[in-house]
């Protein structure tokens, strides 16, 4: 047997079902959010067995061009949203000058104590007053991040009975005459837990970046701190180096 051959042997079997399921994205014979077809169909279209079929998704899926939703099936993967850190423009202005329609689910909102975790990042005395929120994101129906919200409640009196489905950026803006001009950053990767997994219908340890900020308002002073769990084919972060 040539050396040719020896290596054409050793290529697994699920590169080439890899390969033109991501040249049909790419070529955009599969549209964004198009579910794919099911596993039974795709190796019976390959003509190969299920197990290559699953391989084939999974390295789509780790590549970024294809996404999971638990129990509903494998989707093509919508263009990712340019993220720019060190901007200061909340979740809906950026999705929605990208083209895309962006929705907010509240999941809580209560008045709780700061923790020592709490009091370092705000700034405040562990056990004082803080407002705690949750809430899911989504872009165009796709539910893309859950956040975890903790804001000073001294600065933002009554702060739990407004419309929290709304830009928290805007709304401490527009009600309380709060502008956030700088934010400190920290992200990297991570494994989604089982509360974040079963918001954004993905699987408990599925692929996700932690993006932490920490705002601060015209005077230079901690207003809130939000962490966020997003899946990890959503954004496309993009950074601005000066010499």
């Amino acid at each position: 047997m040539s050396e040719i051959d020896q290596e054409t042997q050793k290529v697994p079997k699920y590169i080439p079902i890899r390969d033109a399921i991501a040249h049909e994205i790419e070529s955009g014979a599969l549209a964004s959010n198009q579910k794919l077809p099911s596993e039974r169909v795709l190796s019976e279209q390959f003509d190969t067995t299920r197990v290559a079929v699953r391989e084939a998704l999974l390295a789509l899926e780790t590549d970024g061009l294809i996404y999971r939703l638990d129990r509903r099936g494998w989707y093509v993967r919508a263009p990712r949203i340019i993220y720019q850190p060190q901007s200061t423009k909340s979740f809906n202005q950026y999705v929605k000058e990208q083209g895309f329609i962006p929705s907010t689910e509240l999941i809580s909102a209560q008045v709780t104590q700061a923790t020592a975790w709490d009091a370092k990042h705000l700034n405040i005395e562990i056990g004082a007053e803080i407002y705690s929120i949750w809430r899911k994101r989504s872009i165009d129906g796709r539910p893309v991040l859950v956040e975890h919200l903790r804001v000073i409640s001294d600065y933002f009196p009554n702060f739990l009975k407004q419309d929290l489905q709304q830009s928290i950026t805007q709304l401490m803006a527009k009600e309380y005459q709060c502008h956030i001009t700088r934010a400190e950053i920290n992200l990297y990767p991570t494994a989604l837990s089982e509360q974040q997994a079963k918001l954004l219908h993905v699987n408990v340890g599925a692929m996700g970046l932690y993006i932490c900020r920490s705002n601060r308002n015209e005077h230079g002073m901690v207003t809130d701190v939000d962490q966020e769990y997003w899946l990890h084919d959503v954004l496309d972060l993009h950074f601005e180096a000066n010499e």
